[in-house]
């Protein structure tokens, strides 16, 4: 945690009794308990560790203080430095470790850098709700470890916003994935990468059957979109696939 800190320049210069080290443990442990307020979770962190510091003149101000002077990044680096996945050889499918692919979003307060960073539904002159976040997470099945995440505006793609976390999938693993995040560039670099893909798509992209199997499903081609040379992007070549309804 120290080394993650001083790399993210997060470092104090004086001596606080709110510390960046002592403020990652708090904010994870708002995560904990997630419907107990500030000064509550300080409670319970002391009763946790009898050997921490008396706090005097510690309120909820100066938390929130904290947590800004912390930011996201000394948040997200620790994260992805420990995590591993940790499903055992039992809970792999025929020799696989299974990950899932998906997204969801968050609602976040409504405050002008969130305004800003995430956007509102609706139209700009008459935006509605609070700002909304769009986050896409790649987890191991077997134990609901969450490998890695990354976090979008909520007009953005979930394909093009989770691109960062195609290197989770590698060979050995079978990656599910819903059909917002399908992308046929996407589908063949990440055979290359060794990954076996079991992704739900619309029915209207597998549409050229090549061959019917025994066990009701088919082999079809999915073709690059049309659409594709008229973007300006590189188009993918066709793929084959079998094809489960």
């Amino acid at each position: 945690m120290d080394r993650v800190v001083g790399e993210a320049g997060c470092g104090e210069k004086r001596r606080r009794l709110l510390s960046t080290r002592f403020t990652v443990y708090f904010v994870l442990a708002l995560c904990l308990f997630p419907r107990v307020d500030y000064l509550k979770v300080l409670r319970l962190l002391k009763v946790g560790e009898a050997g921490l510091r008396e706090w005097s003149g510690v309120n909820k101000s100066s938390l929130t203080r904290a947590r800004q002077r912390l930011g996201w990044q000394v948040m997200r680096d620790p994260h992805r430095a420990v995590v591993r996945p940790l499903g055992q050889d039992s809970g792999f499918f025929r020799g696989l470790r299974v990950l899932a692919l998906d997204g969801m979003l968050l609602t976040v307060p409504d405050s002008a850098g969130n305004r800003e960073a995430f956007g509102k539904s609706g139209s700009q002159p008459s935006a509605l709700g609070y700002p909304m976040a769009r986050v896409v997470a790649v987890a191991e099945c077997s134990s609901h470890t969450v490998l890695d995440a990354v976090i979008g505006g909520w007009k953005d793609s979930e394909r093009v916003v989770s691109d960062e976390l195609d290197r989770h999938a590698s060979e050995g693993t079978l990656l599910l994935a819903d059909r917002g995040l399908w992308g046929l560039a996407r589908w063949h670099r990440l055979r290359e990468q060794g990954a076996h893909l079991l992704w739900r798509i619309e029915q209207r992209k597998a549409r050229r059957v090549q061959d019917a199997l025994p066990d009701g499903s088919c082999l079809a081609r999915i073709e690059p979109s049309k659409h594709s040379k008229a973007a300006g992007t590189v188009k993918a070549p066709p793929a084959l696939v079998r094809v489960i309804e």
